[in-house]
């Protein structure tokens, strides 16, 4: 896996979590701050976007067994950032045209409060939930990287053991060698014990036939 990629995830959740909270607060900001608002949530969506291309092009040079894995989650990421982009559009078509408004405020104040409140409580309804899911989003991106963490240990765990298992199994095989080897010296001196005794056997019987041989001709001269 490339090494940059947990940390524009992390920049993107945090990107993505500033656009929701901007978001929001569209709804209850007026005149300038709203301009502001609207500038500063395009150009965090744009932020994102960047974001996303450098973790496809991070993913392009993971290496093949986890690409297909890496770029799932990218995909997931892009949904997400399509959909709060989709949510800022809708919040940004539902405001009030300051202009009209201003036209129109005499002859429609209770009306229009009314509407206004109806419309505030549905984009706090609206920044509740967006809230939630960026908080679920953050969450499940934490859960990930952890459990990535935690797989690349126990794969690291079981590549030291597999290690060990193969230098305990040379061992074993050198171990076996050396008792082959001890073995055939073992029967080797064996024999040579077995035929230096046959030797000695044979030496004391021919001298002990020597001896009877002189005795006999000794006393039969006699």
């Amino acid at each position: 896996m490339a090494d940059l990629l947990p940390e524009f995830e992390q920049h993107f959740a945090t990107v993505t979590a500033e656009i929701t909270s901007k978001t929001c607060l569209l709804g209850t900001k007026d005149g300038a701050e709203r301009h502001v608002f609207i500038r500063d949530i395009e150009k965090l969506v744009g932020e994102a976007r960047e974001l996303l291309e450098s973790m496809e092009l991070e993913v392009r040079e993971a290496e093949p067994s986890l690409r297909e894995r890496l770029n799932t989650r990218v995909k997931s990421y892009e949904v997400e950032l399509n959909r709060l982009e989709d949510e800022y559009k809708r919040t940004k078509k539902s405001l009030p045209n300051e202009e009209a408004s201003r036209a129109d405020l005499f002859e429609a104040v209770s009306a229009g409060q009314s509407a206004h409140e109806e419309q505030r409580q549905r984009l706090l309804d609206d920044c509740d939930t967006l809230e939630h899911t960026s908080a679920r989003l953050t969450q499940g991106h934490r859960i990930a990287l952890e459990t990535e963490q935690i797989g690349a240990q126990i794969l690291n765990d079981l590549n030291g053991q597999r290690q060990t298992i193969s230098r305990a199994r040379q061992r074993l095989q050198e171990t076996d060698t050396d008792l082959d080897r001890s073995s055939r010296v073992l029967n080797t001196m064996l024999r040579r014990v077995l035929q230096n005794r046959f030797v000695l056997y044979t030496v004391v019987a021919l001298i002990v036939i020597v001896v009877i041989i002189a005795i006999y001709v000794m006393a039969t001269r006699h």
